[in-house]
């Protein structure tokens, strides 16, 4: 689902960029509550929506072992 905010899809965009284990550690830190550098001038609605779709992104990676 395309968001939008151009401001949301523009973070999402760039976390991605960065690949599935740092997507997955910004997951954790988003859930977690915390706000880092990618993140840090969006609300906390636009933060849960960023979370909503790295996750959804992330969805056909899950369980493949890669770890």
């Amino acid at each position: 689902m395309a968001t939008a905010n151009a401001t949301v899809e523009h973070c999402i965009e760039t976390l991605c960029d960065q690949g599935c284990g740092r997507v997955s550690e910004y997951i954790e830190a988003l859930r977690a509550g915390q706000v880092f550098a990618e993140v840090a001038g969006l609300s906390e609605t636009e933060r849960q929506m960023v979370l909503a779709e790295l996750e959804a992104v992330m969805v056909p990676y899950q369980g493949r072992g890669d770890d």
